[in-house]
């Protein structure tokens, strides 16, 4: 036992230190600190309280002013005790200091909880802007392995929350509570017992949440000094300091000669650029203006052609090369400077995805001129075999040039760009009388940066509609396994469509087709703008509502709107043919159906892409939009799943329908529990189809 005098800033304990004394605060402050958090514990507390006996201190212990103890040996919980029998007279203002230290610690707890948890999702935040910020400030991606491990902090759950309402309510009852500890020793040991063992909790809650944060800012060190260093460069580039962009000039001049165009040709396509630029509206909608930019558009796909075929074979493309096949760009005059150093860096920042579905229009050309993928199908609806087939009937080719065209790479480039690009790029513009292929100022209608689809910003939009309409890309399918005794079993198999982003600012998405040739379980192909002006949410639903229809039409053939053989189709077309006669629906929703139709042009696919707007958009969030009949149709060819069907579980207009999804669910299963529990008590290996399809009928 002894008494101590300390003076401002002297280190009573430091973490580290073994814990071998307890410390009654006889005058003064002391500051309790763990890393950068910290706590101030005034006259009565017990240092040590907060410590393991024997066990290295977690905390630092620090005097602010002159602090004056008195310590005792401690070495086992028993200690407190007899502290506190020997300081009877002071008993009652321990007690009550240690209740409010234990209070002081509690609230330290949740500030570092709070803090850990805000440090997660700003890095988590930060991680998925990433990719973006690398595009603004024109590097390329990093690899971080050491994120993918970064888990979100556990709930310690340690302190049980009547401990903390318990202690909040002797802390703030303390006058009333000093005549209680003013009975004796034993009175005040029992509430001191009570707030050690409180302690015991809040310091281990405490030290995990500052262990997390530790490790958290080791493991993400790298990764935020490079963050940084990018938001330093893209503010920079905002600013027009930044000088990494090289030149642009004469970019036109640069491209022709990279696409190898015949001078003669070079010269007239310069002609016709430098007529355009004379106009002061160049936007406008006059005829000399329309024919102009025709004529500029017939002579810009065989530049395209020939840059993209020197692309084919460059091992070092250079940057306004690829901003041309990915923006259109080919004219510095006819943008900003500011324009030009962000689509800059969209170029060099960009990295393909990861799932090879959503592609720029050079990366999916190349999947065509490497035959990894089949043609798209031409303004005809001919695929690329069926149009040589045609060309053969028709005496252009001969059964032999018809074999050899089949795989020929550069053929099979040029059917591509003369039609899903061409037309493509025109249709996803979204005003086809002012259309204009090289990227201009006068058409970016909304900041590029708002506009721009990056491939993480494009799958988080086709996310949210498959978080809801799960069934969306799902195709039927049989699983057969004639060794096993399994003939078919229903199933089906999610595929995803290849979404091509297309060299314009535009406001349309295109459902370009949606299988491949004939095969029912390959993927469609849409089309988007890569600068998007147009919400991407709602165009994204309208776009799956119309894949949703087409696809429906391609499953039932001819019999497509024949309800004797039902189907979304089917059903949706027999509603709208024969709204005026249905007793299901009211005066008041037969003529709002007319008034559809009607704004539709009696347009049955666009009623329905209508409806399944307001579908997704409203009713998925339970504020009901549509009629009854027509949400029996949607909820019986596109039922929802997750938050949306929690939403609705309680809803009266949709109990019955729910209920009856899953008695449908439920016989589907059936056959595939019991071949599964054959497999198992034959001890053989569960099929991986067969999982997957109990899983899909279980969502």
């Amino acid at each position: 036992m002894a008494l101590e005098k300390w003076q401002d800033n002297n280190v009573l304990h430091e973490a580290g230190a073994m814990v071998q004394s307890l410390e009654i605060i006889l005058s003064g402050s002391v500051e309790v600190s763990i890393g950068k958090h910290s706590i101030l514990l005034g006259a009565g507390f017990v240092l040590g309280m907060t410590e393991e006996p024997g066990k290295e201190y977690r905390f630092t212990y620090m005097a602010k002013g002159d602090v004056t103890t008195y310590s005792y040996t401690y070495t086992k919980r028993d200690d407190l005790e007899k502290l506190l029998h020997v300081n009877q007279k002071i008993a009652p203002t321990i007690t009550s200091a240690i209740i409010k230290g234990s209070m002081e610690l509690y609230r330290l707890d949740e500030k570092i909880a709070s803090e850990a948890k805000e440090c997660y999702n700003s890095l988590m935040e930060e991680k998925k802007s990433y990719p973006l910020l690398c595009q603004e400030a024109g590097e390329k991606m990093q690899d971080f392995p050491e994120l993918d491990g970064i888990k979100a902090p556990a709930a310690f759950g340690q302190v049980m929350h009547w401990q903390s309402a318990f202690f909040a309510k002797l802390e703030s009852c303390d006058d009333i509570l000093r005549k209680i500890y003013e009975t004796g020793s034993d009175m005040c040991s029992g509430f001191a017992y009570a707030a050690a063992d409180y302690i015991d909790n809040i310091r281990g809650e405490l030290v995990a949440y500052h262990d997390y944060l530790q490790e958290l800012s080791r493991q993400s060190a790298a990764f935020s000094m490079h963050l940084s260093s990018l938001k330093s460069k893209k503010m920079a580039i905002e600013q027009g300091e930044d000088a990494s962009m090289p030149s642009m000039e004469h970019l036109m001049d640069r491209i022709l000669m990279y696409a190898g165009v015949d001078p003669q040709e070079a010269q007239e396509f310069k002609a016709l650029m430098a007529s355009y630029k004379k106009f002061s509206d160049r936007g406008a909608s006059t005829d000399e203006l329309r024919n102009l930019r025709r004529k500029i558009s017939k002579g810009f796909y065989p530049i395209y052609e020939g840059a993209f075929l020197h692309y084919m074979t460059d091992a070092a493309v250079p940057p306004e090369v690829q901003m041309f096949l990915t923006f259109g760009v080919m004219d510095e005059t006819l943008l900003k400077e500011e324009q030009l150093r962000r689509l800059y860096g969209y170029a060099v920042a960009h990295r393909k995805d990861p799932m090879d579905r959503i592609l720029t229009i050079p990366e999916w050309l190349e999947k065509i001129y490497r035959l990894e993928v089949d043609p798209s199908r031409n303004e005809f609806d001919l695929d690329y075999p069926s149009y040589l087939r045609e060309c053969r009937t028709n005496g252009e080719i001969d059964e032999y040039e018809e074999e050899v065209l089949l795989n020929d790479r550069e053929h099979r480039l040029h059917f591509e760009i003369s039609n899903l690009l061409t037309l493509g790029n025109r249709m996803t513009f979204g005003r086809i009388s002012s259309f204009f292929p090289v990227m201009d100022d006068v058409n970016v209608l909304t900041p590029l940066d708002r506009g721009y689809m990056s491939t993480e910003k494009v799958r988080e939009a086709f996310d949210e509609v498959r978080s809801s309409d799960y069934t969306i890309f799902c195709r039927n399918d049989i699983y057969s396994n004639p060794e096993q005794n399994v003939t078919q079993i229903p199933i089906h198999r999610e595929v995803l469509p290849y979404v091509i982003l297309m060299p314009n600012v535009g406001s349309r998405c295109v459902l370009w087709q949606e299988i491949e040739g004939k095969k029912r379980t390959s993927p469609g192909r849409m089309l988007m703008p890569i600068f998007q002006t147009a919400d991407l949410a709602d165009s994204v639903m309208k776009l799956c509502g119309e894949f949703r229809w087409e696809m429906c039409k391609t499953e039932q053939g001819v019999h497509w709107n024949d309800l004797s053989d039902p189907s979304l189709t089917a059903e949706y077309s027999d509603y709208l043919q024969f709204f005026k006669k249905n007793s299901n629906l009211s005066g008041d929703y037969k003529e709002r159906v007319k008034r559809q139709l009607q704004k539709m042009n009696n347009n049955f696919k666009n009623v329905f892409v209508s409806d399944y707007l307001s579908y997704m958009k409203f009713e998925r969030k339970g504020a009901l939009r549509l009629n009854k009949v027509t949400r029996e149709i949607l909820f019986k060819y596109c039922p929802f799943t997750g938050e949306s069907l929690g939403i609705l579980g309680s809803n009266p207009q949709y109990e019955q329908l729910i209920g009856r999804h899953k008695n449908h669910q439920n016989q589907a299963k059936r056959p595939i529990i019991v071949t599964i529990k054959r497999f198992d008590k034959e001890q053989i290996p569960r099929p991986k189809e067969l999982m997957d399809e109990i899983t899909y009928l279980e969502r």
